[in-house]
């Protein structure tokens, strides 16, 4: 088991070191952590003061700054000494729907057009590559030839999310494999790291987790579930009666949850987190949750945030470290061995 952050790069070091020394207590095994903007100033974010400020990754189409990998880079360095993997996600769909987190795709293609026109895929493709090439500043080490530290490369977070009609019509353009191919041409074909999927169409609700463009893609390791659903007591067993089936659909690939969260506005995370925790352990699948905070140091209240509900501080009075062990001790469902050995 383990935690989504994706600002972790724009905390101070201080900050993060007692963040990442939470989760290695707790006994978290991976983070996942996204390419992208950091405010910075001293801006709030989820209840934590971020001090360093990242720039995008690219300002300008193909011109990329390394500033950006490198205040990933660092964070990956200090999860790997702590014995914990991380998951990258490259780049943020929702950059696509033009609103505050806009970047230079969306200032040139549409939400439909990215993924159906060969530009653009040429554009996304320098991305991966340059990332996949990137010799870390802390680290020293070629990302692509990281896996000690690395797990996977997201293909994107949440892929076709601003758009689900282009999934839902079963990625007609080939974006999902035609990326998936050329993470793994740069990769090689041995490489140890995986290739997910991100959360096709955003939410599994949405109908495009399982498509059969990614289930039936070679270079495609591991689908990526997310999954916002209601109380255990609402819906009891819903992690395990759910899962028979995505394994069925998943084309024998390796099935995680990589987000999924408890509404803190309507139910209280101290038995909450346990009981979905306990049934996604009966279930047999890896899971990172979204998002265990780290310890407080400005205002925030995730029971009043009205997008996301779901954040949990570390240092909080739910047992994380309980939760975490549960997932440990837990009998997985597929055989994760090659991965996480």
């Amino acid at each position: 088991m383990g935690s989504n952050l994706y600002f972790l790069p724009g905390m101070s070091d201080q900050d993060q070191d007692t963040y990442i020394n939470d989760l290695a207590q707790y006994g978290a095994k991976v983070v996942r952590v996204w390419v992208n903007q950091q405010a910075g100033g001293g801006h709030c974010e989820k209840g934590s003061k971020l001090s360093v400020s990242v720039p995008p990754l690219e300002t300008t189409l193909g011109k990329f700054n390394n500033q950006t990998l490198d205040a990933v880079d660092k964070v990956v360095d200090k999860l790997s000494k702590k014995g914990i993997k991380a998951i990258i996600s490259p780049h943020d769909a929702n950059s696509l729907l033009g609103d505050y987190r806009k970047d230079v795709y969306s200032a040139k293609w549409s939400k439909t057009s990215f993924y159906n026109s060969k530009d653009a895929s040429d554009a996304y493709d320098k991305r991966i590559e340059y990332i996949l090439n990137y010799k870390g500043a802390t680290s020293g080490k070629v990302w692509k030839d990281w896996s000690d530290a690395i797990m996977a490369f997201d293909l994107q977070n949440e892929p076709m999310s601003p758009d689900t009609s282009v999934c839902k019509n079963n990625d007609k353009g080939n974006w999902l494999c035609g990326r998936a191919k050329k993470f793994r041409s740069v990769l090689g074909a041995d490489n140890k790291i995986q290739i997910a999927t991100g959360g096709i169409g955003g939410d599994i609700s949405h109908g495009c987790t399982f498509i059969q463009a990614a289930t039936q893609c070679a270079e495609i390791d591991l689908v990526a579930v997310h999954r916002y659903g209601g109380s255990e007591g609402s819906n009891p067993n819903q992690w395990a009666n759910s899962a028979k089936g995505w394994l069925q659909q998943s084309g024998g690939k390796l099935v995680f949850v990589e987000e999924w969260g408890v509404n803190t506005g309507s139910n209280s995370p101290k038995t909450e987190l346990p009981a979905q925790a306990d049934d996604l352990n009966k279930a047999g699948i890896p899971n990172l949750y979204w998002q265990f905070l780290p310890k407080k140091t400005c205002s925030y209240d995730p029971s009043k945030d009205s997008g996301d509900k779901f954040g949990i501080f570390v240092e909080s009075d739910t047992d994380i470290a309980a939760v975490m062990k549960g997932a440990s001790n837990a009998k997985a469902a597929q055989d994760w061995s090659k991965i996480m050995g």
